[in-house]
């Protein structure tokens, strides 16, 4: 079984981790190249369900912090814990906000997508 499920939704990119799943460079790689045949060139928003993960490797949150090919980033947590485990974002370039209500989160990205971005790196 994948270590998560990443999907494109009313032009909205979700990506739900498994649970108990650490999230290593190599699996955020792997996600993010999943994500990235939705989009192509454009920047679209993205739902993040990290509900239960074990971990984010200090590799992991480096790669990430780096990947700007999404225009803003909803986290979506359950806790404390996971919130905590989501702060390696606010070094993001991307804006990113973490929630415990997925609704409040989809409306939060979908404001604030009215004009999606070209992603880097695509011409």
């Amino acid at each position: 079984m994948d270590p998560f499920d990443a999907r494109i939704d009313s032009g909205m990119l979700i990506l739900r981790w498994r649970r108990g799943v650490e999230i290593t460079h190599s699996r955020a790689v792997a996600a993010a190249r999943a994500l990235a045949e939705f989009h192509g060139p454009t920047a679209l928003p993205l739902l993040v369900h990290m509900h239960g993960i074990s971990g984010v490797t200090p590799e992991a949150r480096i790669g990430m912090m780096g990947y700007r090919g999404f225009s803003r980033v909803a986290l979506v947590g359950e806790d404390v814990i996971d919130e905590v485990m989501s702060g390696f974002s606010h070094r993001s370039p991307t804006t990113t906000r973490y929630f415990t209500s997925e609704p409040d989160a989809v409306a939060w990205l979908m404001d604030s997508s009215a004009a999606p971005a070209k992603a880097p790196g695509f011409d």
